[in-house]
């Protein structure tokens, strides 16, 4: 979790958020500002083999010949990047598999954004957890999903948990050796029939570890549409009920009392959306091969970067067909799974509500 301060924020940046919010409170479909989060993919290629994973699966969307994120693409879009606030450098593929990662994050982090990642962990060693230190990566969200070497090794085929272990240990050590509080080290554990019997020891592995935040979350049926990953889904999703919602609850007040940070989707009310999904409005992502997609939460291609410039996607006949129907409260169909889910139009709200 990163918590995002508006004070001392760059008068360019500030605006640029002032006019954002005013825009969403409107449900302008043409706006007049930048996004205030970007997703960068920088690869579509893993080194692991994990059977939740629709890069994995072969999953056409994930699927393309362009395996790293073009550095003068990201110079292109200095300007609106340097408006924005937030940038996530991860997507389909392991983030640090990218040859010039450093000169990535360098670039992000010199624009005055927060810089967040998912990862392994598998490619951190000593002389990188240095790097990613000194850069002051905002936050590294580790995908653990098993707390046991033989069960971690079958579910994330190609890796072992001591490597992962150890590439957190080299982040702490370099965060006491230079007096840093950076990077913020998540856990994210997505739990599903495979691995629920990992479900009790997390949290004191977590504590052994040093993790800020530890997050267990379901299996997601937005994640890939795919009928591969939606088959998938099926058949490992576990519902919200008991006994999982009592172990969980436990464990939340277990994390609280080691003062460990503890979240989970399954324990949040399912309540409507009662306003706007403010993602049309602050989200621009692009993949490796140059498709604009709008969030988490849809694969709908919104676009290529690499056919259109930015202010024409940004501005163009997609998004503010979205924006529209979304004020309208109207959403497309691409937008229905997700509604029900009730997560992705929650996910970077901090930034523009309240």
């Amino acid at each position: 979790m990163i918590f995002f301060r508006k004070k001392n924020l760059k008068e360019k940046k500030a605006q640029n958020l002032k006019r954002a919010k005013k825009s969403w409170q409107k449900g302008e479909s043409r706006v007049g500002h930048f996004p205030l989060v970007f997703y960068l993919e920088p690869t579509s290629v893993c080194n692991l083999f994990c059977p939740m994973c629709p890069v994995a699966m072969g999953v056409s969307e994930y699927q393309y010949s362009e395996k790293f994120l073009d550095l003068n693409l990201v110079d292109s879009l200095s300007e609106p990047l340097s408006f924005a606030l937030r940038c996530f450098l991860s997507g389909g593929g392991e983030p640090f598999l990218h040859p010039r990662f450093l000169d990535l994050a360098e670039r992000v982090k010199k624009l005055g954004l927060e810089a967040i990642l998912n990862t392994n962990g598998t490619l951190i060693d000593s002389s990188l957890a240095r790097a990613i230190v000194e850069l002051e990566l905002d936050c590294l969200s580790f995908s653990i999903d098993a707390v046991e070497e033989e069960k971690y090794s079958r579910l994330r085929q190609g890796a072992q948990l001591e490597q992962v272990r150890q590439a957190i240990a080299y982040l702490q050590e370099e965060k006491r050796r230079q007096g840093k509080d950076k990077p913020y080290i998540n856990m994210q554990f997505t739990l599903y029939q495979e691995n629920y019997d990992q479900l009790p020891k997390v949290v004191d592995f977590a504590l052994e570890l040093g993790i800020n935040h530890l997050v267990i979350e379901p299996l997601s049926p937005i994640f890939s549409f795919d009928s591969k990953y939606q088959e998938f889904f099926q058949a490992q999703y576990l519902p919200a009920e008991n006994p999982l919602l009592l172990e969980l609850k436990n464990l939340q007040k277990k994390a609280k009392e080691k003062g460990l940070i503890f979240s989970s989707h399954y324990l949040e009310e399912k309540e409507p959306i009662n306003f706007p999904c403010p993602q049309p409005w602050i989200n621009f992502g692009i993949r490796t091969n140059g498709r604009v997609f709008l969030c988490c939460g849809t694969a709908e291609n919104m676009g290529s970067i690499t056919e259109k410039d930015f202010s024409t996607l940004w501005n163009g006949e997609k998004y503010r067909f979205v924006r529209e129907r979304v004020a309208q409260d109207n959403y497309p169909d691409f937008c229905q799974l997700c509604l029900e889910e009730a997560r992705s139009p929650k996910f970077n709200l901090e930034l523009i509500k309240g």
